[in-house]
Parts: C-alpha cells; sequence; structure tokens
C-alpha cells in the first residue's frame, strides 16, 4: 500500500511536525538528520520536503535548502484573510446542512479544520477544497501558536457548528467573520512568539 511506502510515511511525518509546532520558526531541515530520525533511506524525505515546500507547508531556498515556516505578522493575517474568503465563497454556494465528525482525539484545531473542511466541501467545488486543504495545512503551526496566547472561544466555534449543522447561513457568516477579525488581529501577537530566537512552539 502507498501510504506505507517510505514517501509517504515521510510526507506524513513531516505534515505532523510542520502541524504540532515541531520545527522553530525559520528553522534549517536537514533531510539526512531527518532521514536518521524516521528510519528511512535521504531520497524519500527529500521528495516529502520538496511536495511540503511546493504546497507551501515549508520553504525551498535555493542554493540553501529547506526551512521551517518563517511568517510575518502579515503573512500570517493574509493566511487568515485567504481562509476567510474561501469560507465567504463556499457559504456564497452552499446547499445543505452538513454532518461531520473528527477522528481521534478532538482538539479545538481539529474542530476548526473539521468544520471550515465540511464548509468548503459541501460548495461542490474541488479546486475551492483543495486550496482549502492547502491553506489549513499553512495554519497548523499558526493555530498550535495561538491555542497557547489567544485560543477561540468554545461557545464561539460551538455555536458555528451548530449553525454549519443546520443550514442557518446567515448567521453563520456572521458568526465565520467575527472569528476571522479575532484571529486577523492577533497575527502581531502569534508572530511575536513564533519569532523568538531559539524557541519552538512545544516550548511555549
Amino acid at each position: 500500500m502507498k501510504e506505507r511506502d517510505p514517501y509517504h510515511i515521510a510526507l506524513r511525518a513531516l505534515t505532523g511536525f510542520a502541524g504540532a509546532g515541531r520545527f522553530r520558526w525559520g528553522e534549517p531541515l536537514v533531510a539526512t538528520a531527518l532521514a536518521a530520525e524516521l528510519r528511512l533511506s535521504p531520497t524519500p524525505v527529500r521528495e516529502a520536503l520538496a511536495r511540503l515546500a511546493g504546497e507551501g507547508v515549508l520553504e525551498h531556498r535555493p542554493g540553501r535548502g529547506y526551512f521551517a515556516p518563517s511568517p510575518s505578522t502579515s503573512d500570517i493575517a493574509e493566511l487568515y484573510e485567504l481562509h476567510w474568503r474561501l469560507a465567504h465563497w463556499a457559504l456564497d454556494a452552499f446547499a445543505a446542512p452538513v454532518a461531520w465528525a473528527v477522528e481521534g482525539p478532538s482538539t479545538t484545531q481539529l474542530r476548526l479544520e473539521s468544520l471550515y473542511g465540511a464548509l468548503v466541501a459541501a460548495a461542490g467545488n474541488a479546486v475551492l477544497a483543495r486550496t482549502q486543504r492547502r491553506t489549513a495545512i499553512q495554519l497548523r503551526p499558526i493555530r498550535t501558536v495561538e491555542a497557547a496566547i489567544a485560543p477561540i472561544d468554545i461557545d464561539q466555534l460551538e455555536r458555528q457548528e451548530a449553525l454549519l449543522s443546520t443550514g442557518r447561513l446567515a448567521d453563520l457568516r456572521a458568526e465565520v467573520d467575527v472569528y476571522h477579525r479575532g484571529r486577523v488581529a492577533a497575527s502581531q501577537a502569534v508572530f511575536a512568539v513564533m519569532r523568538r530566537s531559539g524557541e519552538s512552539i512545544d516550548e511555549i
């Protein structure tokens, strides 16, 4: 099965590392060191790094190699603005109430990702869905920081979930706007934490 081949093992592991905040802001990612940790050869690890760089999850600097993301305040704000716009486009095309489930431990971050993934999927546009998925992956390390310094109000999350499941689109649109305004407003604080020299997200 392809999920068990070295490339997919490396891809899954590195995606998880990036999303969980394992890498420091702008940290160089050395394929041989990662390969040794994962008990793989360097080739599939390099292929996975290239794939993630192509999706914007990691950074590739020609002649220098691969690096963990080093988003600026404006990068973080613009990612959330894109996420916001994708949600609005999905709401414009939304057809019916949606039911969804989060597999495994249901953290706030996973619930948010599942919520917006379900909303965009309901629009029935494959390109929109792929863009939303890539944006969600890019937001994972940012949301990990937010959970420590500017967590979302759980009542706000539950309202969005209820409104999506019942198809109350006007009210959901208003809640989507409130949520994203708050995330954009927190961009500077998130950047300040991510930027701290030598500090990884899991040390916050």
